[in-house]
């Protein structure tokens, strides 16, 4: 059975890499926050299902944490209040959960500090800020995703560095000067 879970948790987290993918296609905010929390939820499971019981409670808290964003966003950004609650709220509930079910495995630590940096960023409004958060975050992430063997997380974390550079190298191009734009 432990063989069984083993298996659905790893194709879970293939099914959160292709629902990360689909969150960079959406157009509006909406959209990019209901697959956001698809998201999160199958990789709260995926976690689940590898008995890393800390990051599966931190990835409920990041659910939680979008529908919250979703709804108090629709006035145009999140307050750094409710960033920093949900940064704080994934702390404790990770730490408490890896010392009472995962018996204070050290590494549990890493994730959780990535996904606390991940949580306060995600109130930045300016998408360049976001992309250099996430060359903070997502690689400490990466690195407990290869302790622990989350194949998905792994990929979904490489992809997301790889997106946030492109992104940052698309629009931190200033435009070129021409004969008819100098001054």
């Amino acid at each position: 059975m432990e063989n069984v879970l083993y298996i659905i948790g790893q194709v879970l987290g293939f099914v959160a890499v292709i629902l990360g993918f689909v969150n960079y296609q959406v157009k509006t905010r909406e959209q990019v926050l209901y697959v956001h929390i698809a998201t999160t939820l199958v990789f709260a499971i995926h976690f689940l299902c590898l008995k890393e019981y800390a990051t599966a409670v931190m990835q409920l808290v990041g659910t939680t944490r979008n529908i919250v964003f979703f709804n108090v966003g629709k006035k145009g950004s999140v307050s750094k209040g409710w960033a920093i609650f949900f940064a704080l709220l994934m702390g404790t509930l990770g730490s408490v959960t890896m010392f009472a079910l995962q018996d204070g495995q050290w590494y549990a630590i890493i994730v959780i500090v990535g996904l606390m940096i991940n949580s306060y960023s995600m109130s930045f409004t300016n998408p360049n800020n976001v992309r250099k958060s996430i060359l903070v975050s997502s690689p400490i992430v990466l690195t407990y995703d290869v302790i622990v063997h989350s194949i998905g997380g792994a990929l979904y974390e490489s992809i997301v560095i790889v997106s946030s550079i492109i992104g940052l190298i698309r629009y931190n191009k200033k435009p070129q000067k021409t004969e008819e734009n100098k001054e």
